[in-house]
């Protein structure tokens, strides 16, 4: 990335949080909790929410589509639909998030070896910075060219790609839910 993007905003992403994809990710009570808990907290700073969903996948408003149970947007929050692995490719995930002075995203979410890593990573090299919350996404056993990998280790790959992820003048984390911090937005008319 040539171009660290300068906004002064953090946004929390929360990437395909659904019923349909849940069903075949480990640990979805934990992470559907931590989650919560991270919505609460952008909440109560008036910090920018971005609720992501896979149209493509699931017919929109079908059970499999809705987002996982205790999890609701607002009114007031931004709803992303994607019909590809990556959440800015034919949506209006950038442009919002310029308008909205945004600079640095938090995200979480499912799956950890798809739908995430796509975003973040497409968001680090856009120029955002970028903080992984590592116990707050989640993803199921995936078996490629005979090798099985387990959810547990995907989600300790997907970790151990963003603990190391560099580009110039840019910030990457790696971060527990209880170590992210939402610093009160200031509301300007």
């Amino acid at each position: 990335m040539d171009e660290h993007l300068e906004g002064s905003k953090t946004a929390l992403i929360i990437v395909n949080m659904q019923q349909g994809v849940l069903v075949h990710c480990v640990h979805p009570k934990k992470v559907l909790t931590r989650i919560a808990d991270l919505v609460s907290r952008a909440r109560d700073t008036g910090t920018p929410i971005y609720w992501v969903q896979d149209d493509r996948e699931f017919e929109r408003h079908s059970a499999g589509w809705r987002l996982a149970a205790g999890l609701e947007a607002q009114d007031d929050e931004h709803r992303i639909f994607k019909s590809y692995r990556d959440a800015f490719t034919g949506t209006g995930l950038h442009a919002s998030l310029i308008a909205e002075d945004v600079g640095h995203l938090v995200v979480c979410g499912a799956q950890s070896d798809y739908a995430l890593r796509t975003a973040a990573g497409r968001a680090a090299s856009m120029g955002y910075d970028v903080t992984v919350v590592r116990d707050a996404h989640t993803t199921g056993a995936e078996t490629f060219e005979g090798q099985t990998l387990t959810g547990d280790q995907i989600i300790a790959h997907t970790n151990a790609y963003f603990a190391t992820l560099d580009y110039p003048n840019q910030d990457f984390l790696l971060k527990h839910t209880h170590e992210v911090v939402f610093q009160p937005v200031s509301v300007h008319d």
